[in-house]
């Protein structure tokens, strides 16, 4: 009756502006409950800390010496001891990467010593692992240029999006390293904000299926992950829409990585004004900062795969020249 009511003195425009700012309000408010929380703060800390390490690394790149003159390391580094002060532990990715990357900068620069000293005593002093490559490499374009000798065409050509699988569960070691070569994708200041749900147990891979936004598709499935974007590693201006570019570039790879292991994969987009978001995290245990980003259904193929032909675009339709 309200909606009904709604309509007529607004108009379905107008109907459509409340829906999105009620959606806007309502994101905005998980915001704001994740950040006030001890573990978010944390994780804000985390991310602070690891987008300033990565600046470090992209100046060393570069060659912008001014910049990694002018930034303070003494406080990046008491930034750091907070961070396991606060309970992070010392082996922690984020620590470890820190340490590896600031002790680069510091050594491509000329004095600085008591920020030397000052990093060397952190680190022996909570036994900090030293197994961490930060900072810059070089390597011949040879050897980049050497992966490439293959017929990227036929194998991205070649996969399918399959709807039927054989009835086998995929491996907890095959999920690793599907997820492995999927995190070489590039992801905005390195943040890394993906998550990727699964499990080896029936009952529970059921209740995944079961809770996919398209159960026309999914009949065929025994297997299914869930992918997922954290948004406490994201900046508050980002929140509108970078934990979909971000969780969509790394599905792009997700699904190639499950190619090149040679089993197939189905992705079910699951948007997040699907008022089962929250419903489902509660399900499966993922935590409020998180947005559900996809659905993906994996498996093994069977000895024949029916598939939708899904004919491609004319390429000059989509690569459109500016020139005259």
């Amino acid at each position: 009756m309200v909606k009904q009511v709604i309509k007529k003195l607004l108009g379905e425009k107008n109907t459509d502006r409340i829906r999105r700012l009620k959606t806007s309000i309502d994101a905005a408010k998980s915001t704001w409950h994740n950040l006030s929380t001890p573990q978010s703060t944390r994780d804000r800390l985390n991310l602070s800390q690891l987008m300033s390490v990565h600046m470090l690394e992209k100046a060393m790149v570069v060659g912008n010496t001014k910049y990694l003159s002018a930034v303070k390391y003494p406080a990046l580094i008491d930034s750091v001891t907070r961070l396991i002060d606060m309970g992070v532990p010392p082996d922690d990715y984020t620590v470890s990467e820190s340490i590896a990357v600031i002790r680069s900068a510091l050594a491509a620069l000329p004095g600085h010593e008591d920020a030397k000293s000052q990093l060397e005593a952190l680190v022996a002093k909570y036994s900090i692992p030293q197994n961490f490559r930060g900072g810059m490499e070089v390597i011949p374009s040879t050897e980049i240029l050497s992966h490439t000798n293959f017929d990227f065409h036929a194998f991205v050509s070649s996969r399918r999006s399959v709807r039927k699988f054989k009835d086998k569960i995929i491996s907890r070691e095959v999920i690793y390293d599907i997820v492995r070569d999927a995190l070489y994708c590039p992801s905005a200041c390195n943040r890394q904000p993906f998550k990727v749900y699964f499990s080896e147990e029936r009952e529970k891979i059921a209740k995944i299926i079961k809770a996919t936004p398209d159960q026309f598709i999914t009949s065929g499935f025994h297997d299914c992950l869930i992918v997922t974007c954290d948004r406490v590693l994201l900046s508050p201006a980002e929140l509108d829409d970078q934990e979909y570019i971000n969780g969509g570039i790394f599905l792009g790879y997700l699904v190639l990585s499950i190619h090149a292991h040679g089993l197939g994969s189905c992705l079910c987009q699951f948007l997040q004004k699907d008022r089962r978001q929250e419903k489902v995290k509660r399900s499966f245990g993922i935590s409020d900062s998180e947005v559900i980003v996809c659905f993906v259904g994996i498996g093994e193929l069977e000895d024949e795969v029916s598939f939708a032909c899904s004919q491609r675009r004319p390429v000059e339709t989509v690569a459109i020249s500016l020139d005259s």
